[in-house]
């Protein structure tokens, strides 16, 4: 699946102004996302976000709401787009996903680095096209075994558009902000260890 997104962190007075200016209509319940990262010993996929460079990856496993954190992904950001894989109902041992990876050409062991937890909201705005928004975003890492979270209080608005169909300086313009290269991941190590 080849996409663009388009992230814009916001606060509440300016998703306030958005819905004052479109008619947001929900698309799907909001839910709870348990998002697990994994990474080199020395955090390469980490790096390689922080530094823009592509392709880049990211490794993780994804659970909704009360249930089982089992869908296995590995995004790959490439210069235009975003491409997703997603192995559906993998059951989780770090050995079977070292293993997996290999598949990917992932040949480096990887290690749970990150646990993000969020809610989110599914809209769909006419002059836009759907978006998500996040909030209530925490952090927990292995070290403290998943129970001592890092929060952020922003939201992150995500525009999921065609590239042939609206461009992101429209998308700007329509939002009125800025486009935020923002990383739930690369916030969360950022947080919570010393790099």
């Amino acid at each position: 699946m080849k996409r663009q997104e388009i992230k814009f962190l916001i606060q509440d007075k300016d998703l306030s102004k958005l819905k004052k200016k479109y008619q947001f209509e929900t698309l799907y319940k909001p839910r709870i996302i348990k998002t697990l990262y994994f990474d080199t010993y020395n955090f390469k996929f980490f790096r390689q976000s922080e530094e823009g460079l592509t392709p880049r990856l990211k490794v993780r496993m994804r659970g909704y709401n009360e249930g089982d954190i089992n869908n296995f992904e590995i995004k790959k950001t490439n210069s235009y787009h975003r491409e997703k894989i997603t192995v559906k109902n993998f059951t989780y041992s770090l050995p079977k996903l070292n293993k997996l990876v290999k598949n990917y050409d992932i040949f480096e062991n990887l290690s749970e680095k990150l646990l993000v937890v969020y809610n989110r909201y599914y809209f769909s705005i006419k002059e836009i096209g759907r978006i998500t928004v996040d909030e209530n975003i925490k952090f927990f890492t292995p070290k403290s075994n998943y129970e001592l979270p890092f929060r952020i209080n922003d939201k992150v608005l995500e525009v999921k558009i065609e590239k042939n169909i609206i461009d992101k300086f429209d998308v700007e313009k329509k939002i009125n902000l800025r486009e935020s290269r923002f990383s739930k991941y690369c916030s969360g190590v950022n947080s919570a260890y010393n790099i």
